[in-house]
């Protein structure tokens, strides 16, 4: 364990309730939708305020498709019920849409197993997230109605497609009209389908589609030794209505977290990069997915690590033990939060959902949600689990005003901002000054050494994979090996030195990250769904599925070695680069 310094000390202390909100009340004035004039406003207040620090601000600007739900008009059997629509799904026809209504409870696949809905409007329980509305669709549903838990309804957008589409991705777009309803509505409803079987249900939706402009705002505070080495440090500005918690106390503690560092700049050895996106709430992610096709060269070989941050400060947010982090970002974050708090924290595997635009690109990442309602605060928050990773979570939600109207000032404690916004600046500071990059190789090496074993035990005798467990054992090994002689950076000669054991560390995460989160290419962007560890592995679930020697077993079989080969290339080339990394050592302890 190791307690705070003396300069990060100071830096904790610096951080003001007063300024927090305040700048959190000047974002959450404006309802932010991507692309409009009043978010442009938002961005202005911020890079007006980055300015007056002293700091150059660069405002990029991009086309995205960016899709903004305008009205929705729901009533079954002539009875008038409230409902909102949601991004990137279709109108519907001129009239609207006059269809039979069935309940498939929860929506899963499985749900679907026992009755025909082809043609049909579907209720489902929960909040609207892609996976379900996929499943909806996938089965021949002709509209989709989700029942949420929360009277107040929550916002939200559908779409599987990271970011904007493409000519290979846009037959993902959703292809039916959703909506959501309230929980008195859905009462309405179940009610109506058990008085009535298969009620006549009456659906108009309205939503604008299309590919807009959108600004990204960044700025950055160089670095002393490895100054084109930097941290991202990134949030959204968009929002849903005035989106006070999310996500404008976010833009105001990376506003806090600027100011309160950049007294310590001196000491920064490599760079802080902070940038501020659109399109998250409106075009899944399409401002930091932009970043990531445009300055990818940049991203690829200078971004050490992307730190995140979305929802800070909510009122009755106690629980901060739960926070997304990986393997090798985790130990840091651990060691400020025990310091600061005296919790221990645990971490939640990150899922396909948030900013996380870079994990393609093998860039480690930390935080999105750092502190969360406690378990059962929130009806929702099961669904917002599943849609950040899946089932487990010890956290209970951001709250229920999370995606909804009334997510405005009041649901803010300025204490417990203050104590997220501490969290983000120690950690931050860390990332910035120690001379070593605080990425935990031994961890992550063991981590995915872990999910191979637990992969080979599931295939049994369908797939050999004891050659990927063999190679990772060689990788973790040699992790562990470098990690204890690494020790302290006094004594290892000049900076040169150092600076090339940080690019050891950052190549091998990279190398791991890209195995563990990853599953497309590095110039591309997977699905917005929830996957498995490894998840070039995943097909290894539909070869079970299949009859030994069935065609679709071969076919599956031959994936599965290309898969397998790509495994054991990264893990060679990660092996390669420790082997050359301990020769530093070697060379720098003599």
């Amino acid at each position: 364990m190791r307690d705070l310094g003396k300069e990060e000390r100071s830096i904790v202390e610096a951080i003001s309730a007063d300024r927090l909100m305040s700048d959190t009340e000047a974002i959450a004035q404006w309802v932010r939708l991507s692309g409009t004039e009043d978010e442009a406003r938002s961005f202005d207040y911020v890079e007006g305020v980055i300015r007056e620090m002293g700091l150059q601000t660069t405002r990029h600007t991009g086309w995205a498709y960016i899709s903004l739900p305008e009205s929705a008009e729901l009533d079954i059997e002539g009875r008038k019920v409230s409902a909102i629509t949601h991004s990137m799904v279709p109108n519907t026809p001129e009239g609207g849409l006059e269809l039979p209504l069935v309940y498939v409870g929860r929506g899963a696949e499985d749900d679907y197993a026992s009755q025909d809905v082809r043609g049909k409007i579907v209720l489902v329980g929960g909040i609207a997230i892609p996976g379900k509305a996929h499943a909806a669709e996938k089965a021949g549903a002709a509209a989709c109605i989700f029942a949420n838990a929360d009277e107040h309804v929550h916002e939200m957008i559908v779409s599987t497609v990271w970011g904007s589409p493409t000519p290979e991705t846009r037959d993902r777009l959703p292809k039916i009209p959703v909506v959501s309803i309230g929980a008195a509505a859905a009462q309405t409803l179940r009610e109506i389908l058990q008085e009535t079987r298969e009620p006549t249900a009456h659906l108009a939706t309205r939503v604008r589609t299309g590919w807009t402009e959108i600004p990204t705002l960044t700025a950055q505070v160089d670095g002393i030794e490895e100054p084109e080495k930097f941290v991202l440090f990134s949030g959204h500005i968009d929002a849903w209505h005035f989106g006070a918690m999310d996500n404008g106390s976010a833009d105001a503690l990376m506003l806090e977290t600027l100011r309160v560092l950049l007294p310590h700049r001196e000491s920064f050895r490599r760079s802080l990069r902070l940038a501020f996106w659109s399109g998250h709430s409106h075009g899944r992610y399409a401002g930091s997915t932009w970043y990531a096709d445009h300055f990818w060269e940049d991203l690829h070989y200078n971004c050490v690590l992307h730190l995140n941050t979305d929802s800070p400060g909510g009122r009755g947010a106690t629980v901060i033990t739960e926070g997304q982090a990986m393997a090798e970002t985790r130990g840091c974050a651990a060691d400020v939060i025990r310091a600061l708090t005296g919790e221990e924290f645990n971490g939640s595997r990150f899922g396909r959902s948030g900013d996380q635009s870079f994990m393609s690109l093998g860039i480690p990442s930390l935080f999105m949600f750092v502190s969360e309602q406690p378990p059962g605060q929130d009806e929702s928050a099961g669904d917002v689990a599943e849609l950040l990773g899946g089932p487990g979570a010890k956290g209970g939600g951001v709250g229920w005003w999370w995606h909804t109207t009334e997510d405005t000032v009041d649901k803010l404690d300025p204490a417990l901002l203050v104590r997220d916004t501490r969290i983000y600046a120690a950690v931050a500071y860390r990332l910035l000054s120690n001379p070593i990059l605080t990425l935990d190789l031994r961890a992550s090496t063991k981590e995915f050494e872990g999910h191979l074993l637990a992969w080979r035990e599931k295939v049994g005798e369908r797939f050999d994979l004891s050659s990927v467990v063999s190679k990772a054992e060689e990788v973790a090994d040699l992790a562990s090996t470098f990690q204890n002689r690494l020790g302290d950076a006094t004594g290892l000669g000049e900076p040169e030195t150092i600076r090339a054991i940080n690019e050891t560390i950052r190549r091998v995460a990279s190398e791991l990250v890209r195995l563990n989160y990853a599953r497309s290419d590095r110039f591309d962007q997977d699905a917005a769904l929830g996957q498995p560890p490894v998840p070039l592995l995943a097909p290894v679930d539909d070869l079970l599925l299949t009859d030994e020697g069935s065609a679709a077993a071969h076919e599956l079989l031959t994936l599965l070695v290309r898969r397998r080969n790509r495994v054991l290339h990264e893990l060679f080339e990660a092996k390669k680069i420790l082997e050359s990394g301990l020769d530093l050592l070697s060379d720098a302890h003599t």
